[in-house]
Formats: structure tokens, C-alpha cells, sequence
């Protein structure tokens, strides 16, 4: 649930130096293009970044091995004048000014759609929490006119994936904090979106902080309760079968279920009383 500190060099690019060049096709420097060495001072970050949230350890951590081995992916950044806007590559660019870098290896670009290339290079290099990657997905819908399908297919995952990542962004504003601050997994999110009860999803929300549950002591936590309910739902409609049929019969009756399986008692005290039982069942 929160982020593991202390990680090797691998862990700490997240295997991007080693998907590099399958991320998407937008941003790979091609045969006919140069990475470029520029002046950190002259790139500016943007605020279409679809990243909010950067962990200040893990960007120190990123910073000393910049420090040790250099920069080993560039940042993709687009032309504005005499400076250069971002695209790719935040943290890495803020690693580089904690690690003092001067200059920063770039690939250079001049998109047409640098806001679209942004989320989805994000949204492929898993860069982002739940909570930005469901942002990113409602972006490209609502500003790029992308359908569900279209966006599935031009990213590489499921229709179903977006749908449920959206999802998230009704969840409910203290639970999307603690999805932010990484306490609340992806797989507890799909979880809890499965109660109804706005109150009650958070109150399981706190639940999982408090007490570190995984995602499948969170289920059985569910599905204790949803059988708890649906016990009760089922005990009310018993009572009130039992009271229609005290009322027909004008004697007490008792009901018991368990199961599939169960039994309808009568009472009666007299041998008129059992006539009327009769005379009602079999008129």
C-alpha cells in the first residue's frame, strides 16, 4: 500500500530504461532525429501535465542515481520560442535539478497535440496513481473526442479498464486523497466502489488505512456484510409473511428458514381452532 523506500536502480526508473523503446511510437527519437543536450533553465514544465502528486523520496532517490550514472532517458520536450515546454519526463527533470545537472539530454518535438502525447505516454509508462490515470482517461474523452473503444485500442488495454478507472473519480473526495497520498490501492478502489452506501464506503476506507488491509481481507470484509444485509433484508420479509398469516388464521405462526429448506408452524389449542386451519386450507 505505501510506497516501499530504499529501491535499486531498476525499481527506480520502474523498468523505463528497459521499456523505453517499446513505449509508444510518438515519442521515440527516430533515425532522423538527435537527443539533444539543453539548458535545464530553458525547459518549463506545463500545467496540461497530467502528473499532480510526486513523491519527494523517490525523486531524491532518482536524483543520486542521476548523480551516479547520469541521465539515462531523455525527456521529450517541444520548441516555444527560446525555450522548451515538456511533454515527457517531469521527474526525471526535477531529479535533475536536485542532482545539479546543467544540461539534460532531450528529444525534441513539435506536436500538434502535445497535451494528448502527454497523457498517453503517462497513461503507457504507468507514471500516474489511480486517481490521475482516471483524470488522463476522461481528458482524452472529454477534450480529444475519444470513445471509450477508440482510446482502449489506441493505448493497448481493455474498454473495461477505463470504464472501471473512471469510475474512481465518484468514489468520493476523502477516499480520492487517500488514493493521491497511496494508501488506497487501485484493487481497494474497485472494491469499495462496490458499496452503495457513501457512508459506509468510507468508514471502510478508514478500515484499510488503519489496519493495512490487503485488497482480499477488504473483499471478505464486503461479503460479510452484503450476507449481513441480505440476512436482514430476508429475516424482515419472513416477519412480515408471519404476520399476514397470524392475521389469516387469527392464531400464532412461526416461520423457519435456514436455507433452502425450512418449515411453517401453526399453533392452535382446540378442536375448533384446528377445524378453521382446515376450512382455510382446504375450502
Amino acid at each position: 500500500m505505501k510506497k516501499r523506500l530504499g529501491k535499486g536502480l531498476d525499481a527506480l526508473f520502474d523498468d523505463r530504461v528497459q521499456n523505453f523503446d517499446e513505449s509508444i511510437d510518438d515519442i521515440q527519437a527516430t533515425n532522423d532525429e538527435r537527443i539533444e543536450e539543453i539548458e535545464i533553465d530553458k525547459i518549463l514544465t506545463s500545467n496540461e501535465q497530467p502528473r499532480k502528486i510526486f513523491d519527494d523520496n523517490e525523486i531524491e532517490e532518482l536524483a543520486q542515481s542521476i548523480k551516479n550514472v547520469g541521465l539515462i532517458q531523455p525527456l521529450v520536450v517541444r520548441r516555444e520560442g527560446d525555450k522548451y515546454v515538456l511533454i515527457a519526463g517531469e521527474r526525471r527533470l526535477r531529479a535533475c535539478k536536485i542532482a545539479g545537472l546543467q544540461k539534460v539530454p532531450c528529444i525534441v518535438r513539435n506536436y500538434t497535440n502535445p497535451t494528448e502525447v502527454a497523457l498517453i505516454e503517462n497513461i503507457q509508462r504507468k507514471d500516474l496513481n489511480p486517481y490521475e490515470e482516471a483524470l488522463a482517461y476522461k481528458k482524452l474523452i472529454d477534450e480529444h473526442g475519444y470513445t471509450q473503444e477508440e482510446l482502449a485500442k489506441r493505448i493497448g488495454i481493455s474498454r473495461s479498464k477505463i470504464a472501471n478507472t473512471l469510475r474512481i473519480l465518484n468514489i468520493g473526495q476523502n477516499i480520492l486523497q487517500m488514493i493521491i497520498e497511496g494508501k488506497i490501492s487501485e484493487g481497494h478502489a474497485k472494491v469499495l466502489l462496490s458499496v452503495e452506501n457513501d457512508t459506509e464506503r468510507e468508514n471502510l476506507a478508514k478500515l484499510v488505512v488503519e489496519k493495512d488491509l490487503s485488497v482480499r481481507e477488504l473483499e471478505e470484509i464486503v461479503k460479510a456484510k452484503d450476507k449481513q444485509k441480505k440476512d436482514e433484508v430476508e429475516n424482515e420479509v419472513l416477519k412480515e409473511l408471519e404476520e399476514n398469516l397470524m392475521k389469516l388464521f387469527g392464531l400464532k405462526v412461526k416461520i423457519h428458514k435456514k436455507k433452502k429448506k425450512g418449515k411453517i408452524e401453526i399453533e392452535f389449542s382446540s378442536e375448533e381452532e384446528l377445524e378453521k386451519i382446515i376450512s382455510i386450507l382446504m375450502p
